[in-house]
């Protein structure tokens, strides 16, 4: 077997081509390029997500006739600057080797990655965000599920049961064809009229997806219509958006004032942390109210570690959040917690 110096060189090493998808944050197929550049340590990756990238590599034959393939979900630590930590993807590909080499090939690549560190299995939501879009991708027909979602949007509003009889796979490859006409109507339709345990199943489906206009125009609506509790659905949603224009004002209404945050409040705080924290970069507003919201609760220092642990993960996000740190206009309560975070105590390894 020859050297095998990287990802792209133990797929070719098993006569593989590969196809690679982060799975992270958002659902989106990577270049052949920006595969080559992160793999080597040329460029950081592009998406990290909590301090790893999560990567779906679907693995066909180079040989093999027809449409089969395999997918190996993989996750691979980052270090400071986002790049993939070398020392752990070196050690996931001796992992895949020596199996090979004890099993040999024809044990399949399924087995290969069976019991290995590195690998993971996403939950059922984003399993049918990614099979849809890896659907659409090889442009293989939509499952049985699809049909049902689709004449049960187009019967509403006066058809409202049987909602909980529909599959995600289903509204998964209904969300993954938002760029087309007939269904981004009924996408429009769904979040007018759709019941609010569907609606919010859609809006993660939609959350892998770059929205229309009209879609993101709708779901700003029904967010300043809707309970607090299901605000994170519409933030997961609109999550692609590059900024929160079209819904900052609910945003701040909804978050209130800085010296309090309710358990419901954090859950939208969580949410635009774990899937915009672009809108943070770009509105220096909605991030000041986030950490001081976060200072200002009792048991909020841990989550506010970990909310600066994720924003100074990507470069592009460190200056912002340094510039609001070191603003002599924060509260006394923000400046105590940043000096709690960052002042070594006899108990804490900093």
């Amino acid at each position: 077997m020859k050297s095998i110096e990287s990802l792209g060189d133990l797929f070719a090493a098993v006569d593989c081509h590969a196809t690679f998808y982060d799975v992270g944050r958002h659902i989106q197929r990577l270049t052949p390029q920006q595969v080559i550049q992160f793999d080597r340590k040329q460029t950081p990756y592009p998406t990290p997500f909590r301090q790893h990238a999560w990567l779906a590599c679907v693995l066909s034959k180079v040989q093999a006739q027809g449409k089969e393939y395999v997918v190996w979900f993989i996750r691979l630590p980052v270090d400071e600057q986002a790049c993939l930590n070398l020392g752990a993807r070196d050690h996931f590909i001796k992992t895949i080797v020596d199996k090979i080499m004890h099993k040999g090939e024809e044990a399949g690549l399924q087995e290969a990655l069976e019991d290995n560190p590195y690998a993971f299995q996403p939950d059922q939501e984003r399993l049918a965000s990614f099979h849809a879009k890896l659907g659409r991708d090889l442009k293989t027909q939509p499952s049985s599920y699809f049909a049902p979602v689709c004449d049960y949007i187009a019967g509403l509003p006066s058809t409202t049961d049987g909602w909980d009889e529909l599959g995600l796979q289903g509204l998964a490859e209904l969300a993954a064809r938002v760029d087309i006409g007939q269904y981004e109507s009924l996408i429009l339709q769904a979040v007018q009229a759709a019941p609010m345990p569907l609606l919010t199943s859609l809006c993660h489906a939609l959350e892998h997806e770059h929205l229309p206009p009209t879609v993101v125009q709708a779901l700003a609506e029904r967010l300043q219509e809707s309970d607090i509790s299901v605000t994170p659905a519409f933030i997961r949603a609109l999550s692609r958006e590059q900024n929160a224009q079209a819904v900052e004002t609910s945003l701040l209404t909804l978050l209130g004032d800085l010296s309090s945050c309710s358990d419901a409040q954090i859950h939208i705080i969580a949410a635009l942390i774990a899937k915009a924290p672009q809108w943070l970069r770009s509105s220096p507003i909605l991030l000041r109210v986030i950490m001081e919201k976060l200072a200002h609760r009792d048991d909020g220092l841990t989550a506010f570690r970990q909310v600066l642990s994720e924003l100074t993960q990507n470069p592009e996000d460190r200056a912002t959040i340094w510039a609001l740190l070191r603003s002599p206009s924060i509260s006394p309560k923000l400046a105590e917690a940043v000096s709690q975070i960052f002042t070594p105590t006899q108990n804490t390894v900093q």
